[in-house]
């Protein structure tokens, strides 16, 4: 349920996005939406147990690079070149990205009814992009992403099935649990301060754009608290809880429900699309009634107790 709330959310940030740039700059946009997030997300985090420690750990970092910095900024410069509709195509392959990476990193065995859902679900997204899909460097960029974002995700679930073997090897007490507010606010802190540089350098050159009317001004207002503060928390949650190909079946739902969002936005209507992201959909319904039960760890669970971290010993798995 979190994970599916969260791809509804995030289909509609392509659409939106695109309406930001029209005045904004892609840095001051990647920026500015987490920058107005974090408004909304530090006061809440920072009264919750673990918050400093977790922003203390190298893990969050690098969750905050893959998952912010790089698959933002690289969505947002793609939709300088590219349309909201083809943005939200893109997204076609993460589900495979996931799964493999889930695969090959975590060793997660697929059972047989989330592999149905699997090939549905990238079936119908590959119907969506036989049919509208079209290849240019906003394309490009926006893969690019998706391949972070996919090693996002796995990690995310990583860290939950790699911490409880570390402490019976280490023979140390479970930590206290680390919630899926405090994960998403120190990773959205830690992309945030990765994406600054790009923004200065923006500045400098004369190219940075601050939004203006209605579309540019209320749609990143819209993005900060409404979409990126919500998405963060919901995705984190439901990522460290199915297994890695569990929920990249359910973000199969992101091409047909962005595009959707795009017609709504002017668009033109294409069948073979529409068939293809009905395919997806069915692909998304099977894997989230058949998929296995959640995981008992908590959220945040993979990150390391506080003697850890002020030790300096915790490392990036």
């Amino acid at each position: 349920m979190a994970v599916g709330i969260a791809v509804v959310l995030w289909s509609t940030s392509f659409g939106i996005s695109s309406e930001v740039l029209k005045t904004a700059s892609p840095a001051v946009l990647s920026v500015g939406r987490f920058a107005i997030g974090l408004i909304v997300l530090v006061p809440l985090a920072a009264r919750r147990p673990l918050f400093a420690r977790t922003l203390r750990d190298p893990r969050t970092i690098l969750l905050g690079f893959l998952g912010v910095a790089i698959y933002y900024s690289l969505t947002n410069i793609g939709l300088e070149f590219t349309t909201p509709g083809t943005a939200a195509l893109s997204n076609a392959a993460l589900p495979a990205l996931t799964a493999l990476l889930g695969l090959f990193i975590l060793k997660e065995r697929l059972p047989p009814r989330t592999i149905v859902g699997l090939v549905l679900a990238t079936a119908g997204v590959v119907i969506v992009a036989g049919a509208g899909l079209t290849v240019d460097s906003g394309v490009l960029l926006c893969l690019i992403g998706l391949a972070s974002y996919a090693l996002y995700t796995v990690l995310l679930r990583k860290g939950v099935r790699a911490e409880p073997q570390e402490r019976a090897a280490g023979g140390r007490q479970t930590a206290e649990s680390v919630d899926p507010l405090v994960l998403a606010t120190a990773t959205a802190v830690w992309g945030t301060a990765i994406m600054l540089p790009w923004l200065i350098a923006e500045m400098a050159v004369g190219a940075a754009a601050i939004p203006s009317g209605w579309g540019g001004l209320g749609g990143l207002l819209v993005l900060g608290v409404v979409i990126t503060a919500p998405t963060l928390v919901l995705f984190n949650y439901g990522a460290e809880r199915l297994p890695a190909a569990a929920t990249g079946v359910l973000t199969a739902a992101i091409p047909a429900l962005g595009y959707l969002f795009a017609l709504v936005l002017g668009e033109p209507f294409d069948a073979m699309t529409a068939l293809g992201g009905a395919v997806a959909l069915v692909g998304v319904a099977i894997a989230s009634v058949t998929a296995p039960s959640t995981d008992s760890s908590p959220a945040g669970s993979g990150l390391p107790p506080h003697e850890d971290v002020a030790a300096g010993t915790s490392a990036v798995d």
